[in-house]
């Protein structure tokens, strides 16, 4: 078991043991294993020497080979523990782009990725619609065991 592997299973016991029946966890054919939680669009997968985590359709590769893979853990549990704000850039009813951003409470927001479409209605007005989850976890709940995965 490789290190990135190591990790996911140890995140994968921290959120069964806080939040139960809402951790879903599969595994496909090839190993690739995946955990989300209900009602969320938090995700996080291992596969082929990686640590994914995301965020409904924006996720970052992190992995020893690439020397981030303690960033992975941290932005897990960030996405965890903290309201994420989703803007969605609307042009008619077209969404051209979404933005995915993590809210601190004492720092300026974070944004974990944006996508958009190369083809929309340019010409038409463009309208912003903002979304707040709210925090899945309470930081308090999850910081020992947060900083006993960062030093394995």
């Amino acid at each position: 078991m490789n290190r990135n592997q190591k990790k996911f299973e140890e995140i994968k016991n921290v959120l069964i043991e806080k939040l139960g029946s809402k951790v879903e966890y599969s595994k496909d054919e090839d190993g690739t294993e995946y955990l989300t939680v209900k009602n969320s669009d938090f995700w996080i997968s291992t596969t082929f020497g990686e640590l994914v985590v995301g965020y409904g359709l924006h996720h970052t590769h992190f992995s020893e080979e690439l020397e981030n893979l303690d960033n992975g853990i941290v932005q897990a549990f960030d996405l965890l523990t903290n309201r994420i704000k989703t803007t969605n850039y609307i042009k008619g009813n077209t969404i051209f782009k979404t933005t995915i951003e993590i809210e601190y409470p004492d720092a300026p927001l974070v944004n974990i990725g944006s996508s958009g479409l190369i083809l929309f209605p340019f010409w038409k007005k463009t309208k912003l619609e903002v979304k707040y989850d709210e925090k899945i976890l309470e930081q308090k709940e999850i910081e020992n065991q947060l900083n006993l995965i960062l030093e394995t």
